[in-house]
């Protein structure tokens, strides 16, 4: 087995490109491709975040919502709150490939986290997510909830 590495000053720096040549597609070449894809696949599962002196590596799957209150960031999990700093905005773009969706200017949910919502005062919405979590939904934000729940 030959193994090389190429600069590819094309690639984002979160990007990496693997091509894997061989004559065949052997038994081989099939289990070795599924590995790297199970490298990729665990990767993704989880988030590093800065809490103040370590970097906590959170299960995505685990992650119910988060809020943002002036300069911090409450990660809200179905074990425990995280604190960090940094934007909304930042951290949605991460998350959002996932079952993540914004529902206010503030917070952004799981929504395998999502128990059931109520209608609240002046046409807004309250998400009831796991762990009696709660968070407002804005009006601006509802129909995009909407569709991802299909409704």
């Amino acid at each position: 087995m030959k193994i090389d590495f190429n600069k590819d000053d094309q690639l984002n720096d979160d990007e990496i490109n693997v091509l894997v040549s061989a004559k065949e597609l052997t038994p081989e070449v099939i289990d070795l491709l599924a590995m790297l894809k199970n490298v990729s696949l665990e990767n993704e599962n989880w988030l590093p975040v800065n809490t103040n002196d370590r970097v906590q590596m959170i299960a995505i799957d685990d992650i119910v919502g988060i809020e943002v209150y002036q300069n911090e960031l409450n990660i809200y999990t179905t074990k425990e709150q995280f604190v960090t700093t940094g934007t909304l905005k930042d951290m949605y773009e991460k998350l959002k490939k996932h079952h993540f969706i914004q529902i206010s200017k503030s917070a952004v949910i799981n929504i395998d986290h999502l128990d059931y919502m109520e209608t609240a005062f002046s046409g807004n919405m309250t998400a009831f997510l796991t762990n009696d979590l709660k968070l407002n939904v804005s009006r601006k934000y509802l129909p995009g909830l909407k569709k991802s729940l299909r409704m």
